[in-house]
């Protein structure tokens, strides 16, 4: 049993599969901003649980805004 190698790397654009996945289409910094607010609670404001890795990611993301272009 061989499984074909993925075309893409799973890393690259996580946050942003996962923003669509979540029904925030594109609007990476509005999940960012959400999963930082509510991960005290566990949850997002549409049901879904808060992994350490979506914190982990969304840290980026916010920290990311701050970068110089």
């Amino acid at each position: 049993m061989s499984s074909k190698p993925l075309k893409f790397d799973l890393k690259e654009g996580a946050f942003t599969r996962m923003a669509k996945e979540k029904g925030y289409g594109n609007n990476v910094q509005k999940l960012a901003t959400d999963i930082m607010k509510n991960k005290d609670k566990g949850k997002l404001p549409n049901g879904k649980r808060i992994t350490p890795l979506m914190v982990k990611r969304a840290n980026f993301v916010v920290n990311a805004r701050k970068f110089k272009k």
